[in-house]
């Protein structure tokens, strides 16, 4: 009787065991972290850290040191808006091109440095919008003068809405007026705010001044670069600038397109062969570029400095003997007539009031109203620039290019790797600014480095929960074994690559909670990387492969999953692009394309993981091809270890750990030789970080539990067996 007792009392245990469950360490891959970990915001309630700025108190507001004081600059503002009778004035994130510091003004009269942002300032208000990637970075940046429109969610509205409601209300003949820069704002824009207004009834009207209200009170504004140009050998571009140019004038034959007009400085250096240096960490330089059936021209800056002088360049651009060329219609493709930068509007408008110029071809996608303005509107045909899709599906020089580019790059990201691993458990002094200066000396021993492609993302702990986070001696924080670090680098490779690679690490024991984020973010970059999908797929297609590891954890991440990136031009390249959602200027993923895979996740003021390898897309081998489509999937081309200890194996499938053990095998097989002979140091790190995991794994996750209640259940049955024997 007392051994079925205690049988009976052994059943109970078992049970209780399976509805209870066992400690954290019984559990890995179980879903515990779901209810208390999701990813936050800040409400109303929610305690300001000292990180960020805190308005509660208008009298007394509380800043961080890394706030800007924008209230002097406000007012000027508002003194130079008064003069042209402007109630509001729009400052986009946009410049007549891209990023250059001279440029930035959006960043200079709001104090928030991140890419993405639109201000508006009116006479006693002013409001930023942001996405996602930059809600805590403006909390840490704005001061209270300003308004955090967060982009996404419900209750933001929209620019024009906002603008409808706060400004007062104009007549017909005095309408309410909204001033703006025409060269920094896009015509979609212009139209989407132009209808908006027209649709209310308070008689508001976009206001046009060529004057940049900005410019005017910045004071010490930087100056403008116009840094020496470079050849991008055709045996890394593929194919003669000239030939580049029949092709494109090929394209406007199909729709009946007279000239076409370039703005985005990437087009252009594409399109020559020609790179520079007048944008932080993009090879690119100021221009624009006019192409008629019968001649190009194109517009920089200097052009003595730049060309005239510069033998090697002239040559390249043809500028020897033009006459003969420029006047035989069988090599007028050849034909190069180069202008100085400043006489390109004025140009505009006269040669598409040419006779014979009866379509001009704009782009629909980013084009300035002032581009738009010059050229009459009964001639205008907005679409994508046909370089957009050629730029973005890479020949197979330019696919060499970027797969020699990333292997030089892997060399030098693991070599950091091995450093920072080893001077951390030295206990050297490491912060997140010297680790990025670091890293780029590793990379600038590669023989082919150039430049950093974006200013690194160096974010330890909390700071890497600020998505485009970069580094400055306000925020530079040390790192410890502690929590993860997270570094987002890349460089410019003059064999026409342009890297952008993310990982992310920890120097100690990790918690349970970054395992668990860390695998979900791997997960789901695998299982993006293994699909495959018909032609015709978009990005927005597949981006659930990614996520879905994070959405079955009630986990999510408020930036694109992947996008576009250029030879050795810029990280970030249309039309390609990974993210939920449609949105203009997307083509669909076909071969040749190049593409980040960068999920991940951010616990604010915590910690933030982010894992990013670049992939390009090829033909998949499918038993069957339903409807006679090609299929497509991934291949990767950037080749760094991932962290085993954040690993939490138990959690993947069989083909996800398939896929890593794959992945390593090509880290050892790519880098390993080039990385050998370098460094013998890294490359043995390199081996031990790339050991192969057994496949099939054995999860002691939920199947766990049984097999050890099972294992529990039978040892008491033999021990009370035994007992019973002995009576």
């Amino acid at each position: 009787m007392a051994g079925k007792s205690v049988l009976f009392m052994i059943f109970l245990v078992y049970a209780v065991t399976l509805c209870t469950g066992y400690p954290e360490v019984l559990l890995e891959g179980s879903n515990r972290f779901r209810s208390d970990s999701v990813q936050r915001v800040r409400r109303e309630g929610d305690e300001i850290p000292d990180t960020q700025r805190d308005c509660t108190d208008p009298d007394n507001p509380k800043y961080p040191p890394t706030t800007v004081h924008t209230g002097e600059r406000l007012e000027e503002l508002r003194e130079e808006m008064e003069k042209y009778e402007a109630l509001a004035y729009i400052v986009p994130s946009t410049d007549s091109h891209y990023g250059a510091s001279c440029h930035k003004r959006r960043h200079w009269i709001t104090g928030m440095s991140g890419s993405d942002g639109l201000a508006i300032v009116t006479t006693d208000e002013a409001a930023m919008w942001t996405d996602g990637r930059y809600f805590l970075q403006s909390e840490q940046q704005l001061d209270c003068n300003w308004q955090l429109m967060r982009e996404g969610e419900p209750e933001t509205p929209t620019e024009w809405d906002w603008l409808i409601d706060v400004l007062p209300s104009g007549t017909a003949e005095n309408p309410t007026r909204v001033a703006f820069d025409p060269t920094v704002m896009s015509f979609t824009m212009y139209n989407t705010y132009k209808d908006a207004f027209d649709q209310s009834s308070k008689h508001i009207a976009m206001y046009s001044i060529e004057t940049n209200l900005v410019d005017e009170i910045w004071t010490d504004r930087p100056e403008c670069p116009n840094e020496p140009l470079h050849i991008m050998d055709v045996k890394w571009a593929g194919q003669e600038w000239w030939d580049k140019i029949k092709d494109v004038r090929d394209e406007m034959q199909k729709v009946d397109v007279d000239m076409l007009v370039l703005h985005a400085l990437d087009d252009t250096a594409w399109l020559l062969n020609m790179r520079g240096a007048d944008i932080p960490n993009s090879p690119v330089f100021s221009s624009y570029t006019i192409l008629t059936l019968e001649e190009t021209i194109l517009y920089i800056i200097n052009v003595d400095k730049l060309v005239t002088d510069v033998p090697e360049i002239r040559d390249h651009l043809k500028r020897n003997d033009q006459t003969a060329v420029c006047a035989d219609p069988q090599q007028n493709h050849q034909c190069l007539d180069i202008r100085e930068y400043d006489t390109f509007l004025g140009d505009l408008n006269n040669e598409a009031d040419k006779e014979g110029i009866n379509k001009v071809w704009i782009s629909d996608y980013d084009a300035s109203y002032g581009i738009y303005g010059n050229v009459d509107e009964a001639k205008h045909y907005s679409a994508a620039v046909p370089i957009r899709i050629m730029k973005a599906v890479k020949n197979e020089n330019e696919i060499e290019g970027m797969k020699e580019g990333n292997l030089q790059d892997a060399v030098a990201l693991i070599e950091f790797l091995h450093w920072i691993e080893n001077a951390m458990e030295d206990g050297e002094e490491i912060t997140e600014m010297s680790a990025a200066d670091k890293a780029e000396s590793f990379r600038k021993d590669q023989p082919d480095y150039v430049m950093k492609s974006f200013n690194y993302i160096s974010a330890f702990g909390p700071n890497a929960a600020v998505i485009h986070y970069t580094p400055s001696e306000e925020t530079d924080s040390k790192i410890t074994k502690e929590n993860l670090y997270l570094l987002d680098s890349g460089g410019q490779y003059k064999c026409g690559t342009t890297v952008d690679t993310t990982r992310t690490m920890h120097y100690g024991s990790p918690q349970e909670i970054h395992k668990q984020a860390y695998t979900r973010v791997l997960m789901g970059a695998i299982d993006l990387s293994l699909s495959i999908f018909p032609e015709g797929t978009y990005g927005r297609d597949i981006d659930v492969h990614a996520r879905q590891p994070l959405w079955d954890y009630g986990w999510d991440y408020r930036h694109g999953t992947g996008h576009g990136i250029g030879a050795m031009l810029n990280v970030h390249e249309g039309p390609n692009r990974i993210y939920i959602g449609c949105r203009k200027g997307q083509a669909p993923l076909e071969y040749g394309m190049f593409s980040s895979d960068e999920p991940g996740y951010y616990e604010d003021n915590e910690y933030g993981v982010r894992l990013e390898t670049v992939f390009m897309v090829i033909d998949a081998d499918t038993p069957h091809n339903f409807g006679d489509l090609k299929y497509f999937t991934f291949e990767e081309v950037a080749f760094v270890p991932f962290e085993p200890k954040l690993i939490k194996y138990e959690m993947m499938s069989l083909d996800q750990l398939n896929w890593l053990n794959d992945y390593h095998q090509k880290v050892r097989e790519k880098v390993g030789p080039r990385l050998s002979q370098k460094n013998q140091d890294a490359y043995d790190w390199m081996i031990r970080q790339t050991e192969p995991v057994p496949v099939p794994y054995s999860p002691p996750t939920d199947g766990a539990q049984t097999i050890f209640a099972n294992v529990i259940l039978l040892m008491t049955v033999t021990v009370v067996s035994i007992f019973n024997n002995f009576n």
